[in-house]
């Protein structure tokens, strides 16, 4: 859970240049776009909107950021208000909170984690993916409550915080809530797609100073776990990070950073990048089943399919 930054007066008049260097880099992209088929994203569109990404995240800094995109409470409760949805919030600990989508008492529950390098929030875009999805199954009717996890953000806490909280939010349900874990789904992008394979891993082999996570053994294992281009290996050397460098809005200097930033002055290990585990520590995998989805163009592709080749041992 973060809360939305206050930016000094220097901060605030920097983002004027900033912005006119960000729209000259959006001008560069249309016009190069035809010119760059081999390092181009699939559209014009897409090219475009990776290379205001990418110049922005190089021009301002997180803390800017954030104060332009506003906090991920802020984004749901006027996503709520627009939708004419009920606002449900939840504290789970003094770290982190809860924003439910749905009926809390539906038979089954998807715990999500948001994306954003462990340093941005989560957004509105979020939101209405998942609302989609649960409106797609209550077409079908079937009924699916969503709590998305708002938890801290680096550069205020490190690991092993994020995991701490992680396992909190899914102790909630499955205590508080009193909810078996074949009704219990992890879903997780990006970042936040670490953070819900990381429970995972946890809930395997758990870590010495986290909760462990209840209710789990051979015979109980969670219903699912959704990963949408899990950031589950922190190596930018892999050769994806050179081959689609111009067609993702991920730069390795960035997604270095970031990790670093993350996980501060730990020992890397598989509970904070899960692709460190031996294969063989995945084998009885707690989850009745695991979606991976990837796209061919991302930077993350190679990380996430050598990670996909070891769970399935």
């Amino acid at each position: 859970m973060s809360e939305e930054p206050k930016l000094s007066l220097v901060e605030k008049l920097e983002l004027a240049p900033a912005f006119v260097s960000i729209g000259f880099a959006a001008s560069r992209a249309a016009i190069e776009w035809p010119f760059r088929p081999a390092a181009r994203a699939d559209t014009l569109y897409h090219h475009i909107v990776h290379a205001l990404i990418r110049k922005s995240s190089r021009r301002l800094s997180a803390r800017q950021l954030s104060w332009i995109e506003g906090s991920f409470q802020q984004s749901y409760e006027d996503w709520c208000k627009k939708q004419s949805l009920p606002v449900n919030i939840i504290t789970i600990s003094d770290k982190t909170k809860g924003f439910w989508l749905g009926d809390p008492s539906s038979p089954v529950i998807l715990v999500f984690f948001h994306g954003g390098g462990f340093i941005f929030d989560g957004n509105q875009g979020h939101i209405q993916f998942w609302h989609s999805i649960q409106e797609a199954l209550k077409n079908r009717g079937k009924s699916l409550a969503i709590l998305l996890i708002a938890y801290p953000l680096t550069p205020r806490a490190v690991f092993p915080s994020q995991l701490e909280e992680a396992a909190n939010a899914v102790n909630y349900v499955l205590l508080d809530l009193e909810r078996s874990p074949s009704n219990v789904l992890l879903g997780g992008d990006s970042a936040g797609g670490n953070i819900a394979a990381a429970i995972v891993y946890h809930a395997m082999h758990p870590h010495e100073s986290v909760r462990r996570i209840a209710h789990m053994d051979s015979k109980n294992r969670f219903r699912g776990v959704v990963l949408i281009s899990p950031w589950v290996n922190f190596d930018v050397s892999l050769e994806s990070f050179y081959r689609n460098r111009g067609k993702d809005y991920l730069q390795a200097e960035k997604e270095k950073e970031w990790s670093d930033l993350y996980v501060g002055k730990s020992k890397s290990s598989a509970y904070s990048e899960p692709a460190l585990a031996h294969p063989d520590e995945w084998k009885g995998l707690v989850a009745d089943a695991v979606l991976v989805t990837a796209g061919t163009d991302e930077v993350l592709i190679d990380g996430i399919s050598r990670w996909v080749n070891d769970i399935k041992v």
